[in-house]
C-alpha cells in the first residue's frame, strides 16, 4: 500500500520549514515528499513494530520517529554528520503533533 503524499501535505509544510530554520534534513521538493512519506509510514507502523508490552506513548513515538528521522538524513558528506539526534527529537516533536490531528482512517 503506498501513501499518498501531495506538496500541499501538512508533513511536507513543515519539513520545508523546518529545512528553511537551518535544519539538515533533504532540502528537495522531491525528498521532502519522500521523507513525509517515510515518517507517516514510521508513525503508523509504530505497534506493529513493537509490539506489546512495549508501550504505546506519545513519547516512546517521538523517540522511534526521530530515530527514523536520524537514519535517513544522517549521511556524512566529509566527516560531519547533516543532523544530530537532538535536532530530530524537536523535529520529531513537531511532526508528531501533525500526525497526531490526522485521524486514523486518513493515516
Amino acid at each position: 500500500m503506498t501513501l499518498e503524499i501531495t506538496p500541499a501535505d501538512p508533513l511536507v509544510a513543515l519539513l520545508l520549514a523546518a529545512h528553511v530554520e537551518g535544519s539538515g534534513i533533504p532540502d528537495s521538493g522531491p525528498r521532502r515528499l519522500e521523507l513525509a512519506r517515510a515518517v507517516r509510514r514510521r508513525w503508523n507502523s509504530f505497534t506493529h513494530r513493537h509490539p506489546a508490552p512495549a508501550p504505546d506513548t506519545p513519547s516512546a513515538r517521538i523517540e522511534d520517529l526521530a530515530r527514523g528521522l536520524l537514519a535517513r538524513c544522517a549521511l556524512r558528506s566529509g566527516s560531519r554528520p547533516r543532523i544530530e539526534i537532538s535536532e530530530c527529537r524537536e523535529l520529531a516533536r513537531r511532526l508528531a503533533g501533525v500526525l497526531s490531528e490526522v485521524p486514523h482512517s486518513a493515516r
